[in-house]
């Protein structure tokens, strides 16, 4: 392939005495390249062989006890190192076969079906809380993988993820710590796993983290059903569910149609609610913050930044998705006001899940560094209503008292100058701001729970008692619902007193929580299991060692 490629350059080089002299250099520079590759992956194949060849010998041998598995991780590495090289791949590929023939698990029996429904559980979505809750079912509490179905609507594994804008990354940090910790990388969802190994980057655009997810779903062997849309989900009088899907389509613009024909008829004993946050914003037409907010443009409908026409925006929301929103657009060289009713870039709580990430407060930063035109932050400033105004729009605000936030007590916010970045006015005036474009809502999502048709399944909090479980769905201990039983939930959705679970590492320690419940009830003993699952940080049923902080930002 190298040669292939600098042939190609050669001949771009022209045919006169310097060009010639110059190609015959570069495809003997090439050459050497392809020897040198050729002669590491030899010898890596020779080492990786060399190594494993007496450990493989040991656990076959009966009167020998057999070696600690983590004796097999250096042959691993340098085999799998083999291939990456692109030479000696069969062979390669031969040696880590027979490393994994020795390691083949005992099958493990398992309990009869002690129902009769065609299905255990079908898990709606495919996504990193289906993937990761599919995973814990199938693979760590042996749940047979033909009677677990995973549904998507999608055409592909994480496809929230592959609907994020361009440029839109992780704010928690990806690293491969396991071994050296208790713990393991904040952005896994399944022990063993680390996307920062995987895609070699701290912090994964969507698209990379799609395709973590797409290698343990297959690796994995889930059973997954794409283009499944699920219309209704009935509960069964003697327990179980009837799961009605049809085909799902998604239109020229990227957004789903209406429902095809019905489908088929899903049977399953329990379903696990995992379809996520990103596809289902906070409604504007239905249930609107302001008059006017079905003017504006969600942010979650954004697939670039970059090449979002116009170079004037008014960004309403200054949480997370409006700190992204600011620093992408103003780096790309576009004016950005961000209004907020909280100045959350002040923030400073217990609870990671109520303050801006560092990550982000270290890109907000930069862009007031980086931007020829500064971007403007107001808060706290409400949002009171969106009109047209001649081709553009006016966006109509109040100032108001900033939200205190409880928690923090014990470190000091350094925000190094932030100070200066805001602009604050006096309370109770009123503000107008003229855009050509849209204004851009970055306010959140409403979630698949609350928009999806499970939500009646649930029962709710209360919207006017605050705290994190208000407007929440209601569960029990095991992340079932108050009112549903045999239905759970997974995922950022999930809510427990002053806790919320929004990020990769908090709910997916739930995951075993919830395979727990569902593997009992299906008679299967999980003792072992659950206890495994505890010393690798994957079962959280204590929350006194968990900081809580709600604010605004629940």
């Amino acid at each position: 392939m190298v040669r292939a490629r600098a042939a190609k350059r050669a001949k771009r080089m022209g045919s006169n005495g310097n060009g010639a002299v110059a190609a015959d250099a570069l495809l003997k520079e090439s050459e050497a390249i392809h020897d040198s590759r050729r002669a590491l992956a030899e010898k890596l194949l020779e080492e990786g062989r060399a190594l494993a060849g007496p450990l493989i010998e040991q656990v076959k041998d009966p009167e020998k006890e057999d070696p600690d598995k983590n004796l097999f991780q250096k042959p691993v590495d340098l085999l799998e190192a083999c291939l990456g090289l692109d030479h000696m791949t069969d062979e390669a590929t031969e040696e880590l076969n027979k490393i994994m023939e020795v390691f083949e698990p005992e099958e493990v029996p398992r309990p009869e079906p002690n129902h009769n429904h065609a299905l255990d559980v079908v898990v709606v979505g495919a996504g990193a809380s289906g993937v990761g809750v599919g995973l814990m079912l199938t693979r760590v509490f042996n749940l047979d993988p033909e009677r677990v179905l995973l549904v998507e609507r999608g055409e592909r594994v994480g496809e929230s993820f592959h609907r994020w804008p361009k440029e839109m990354r992780f704010i928690s940090p990806s690293f491969n710590n396991q071994g050296w910790t208790n713990s393991f990388d904040l952005n896994s969802i399944a022990y063993g796993t680390s996307p920062a190994f995987t895609l070699q980057t701290e912090h994964p655009n969507g698209q990379e983290y799609a395709h973590y997810l797409n290698e343990l779903a297959t690796q994995g062997e889930l059973n997954i059903r794409f283009q499944t849309q699920v219309n209704a989900i009935e509960p069964l009088r003697k327990g179980g569910f009837k799961v009605k899907t049809s085909a799902a389509k998604v239109g020229e613009d990227g957004e789903w149609m209406g429902e095809e024909a019905e489908g088929e008829v899903l049977s399953a004993r329990y379903v696990v609610w995992a379809a996520g946050e990103f596809q289902y914003p906070r409604a504007k037409e239905q249930d609107p913050f302001f008059p006017g907010a079905e003017l504006c443009r969600h942010n979650s409908s954004v697939r670039s930044w970059k090449e979002l026409p116009g170079d004037d925006f008014v960004v309403i929301g200054g949480y997370e998705s409006g700190m992204d929103a600011l620093y992408n657009l103003t780096t790309c060289g576009k004016r950005t006001t961000v209004v907020s009713s909280t100045a959350f870039w002040k923030v400073a709580t217990d609870d990671p899940s109520t303050e801006l990430a560092p990550y982000t407060m270290e890109r907000v930063r930069d862009g007031f560094r980086r931007a020829p035109t500064p971007p403007r932050l107001l808060a706290p400033l409400r949002v009171t209503s969106v009109e047209r105004q001649g081709k553009g729009y006016a966006v109509k605000a109040k100032w108001g008292a900033p939200v205190e936030h409880e928690g923090g007590e014990h470190r000091t916010a350094y925000h190094g100058g932030d100070a200066k970045i805001e602009e604050v006015g006096e309370e109770g005036t009123e503000v107008e701001l003229v855009t050509p474009q849209a204004p851009l809502l970055c306010t959140g999502f409403e979630g698949s729970a609350a928009l999806g048709v499970a939500k009646d399944l649930f029962e709710w909090g209360d919207e006017d008692a605050g705290g994190c479980l208000a407007g929440a769905p209601l569960l029990n201990d095991f992340d079932e619902s108050t009112k549903t039983q045999g239905l759970f939930l997974v995922g950022p959705a999930v809510r427990h007193d002053d806790h919320i679970f929004c990020f990769v590492y908090k709910f997916r320690q739930r995951f075993a929580v919830v395979a727990d419940e569902i593997a009992r009830g299906l008679g299967f003993d999980t003792e072992e299991t659950v206890e495994e699952c505890r010393s690798l940080n994957m079962y959280l049923d204590d929350f006194t060692c968990c900081k809580g902080a709600c604010g605004e930002t629940c």
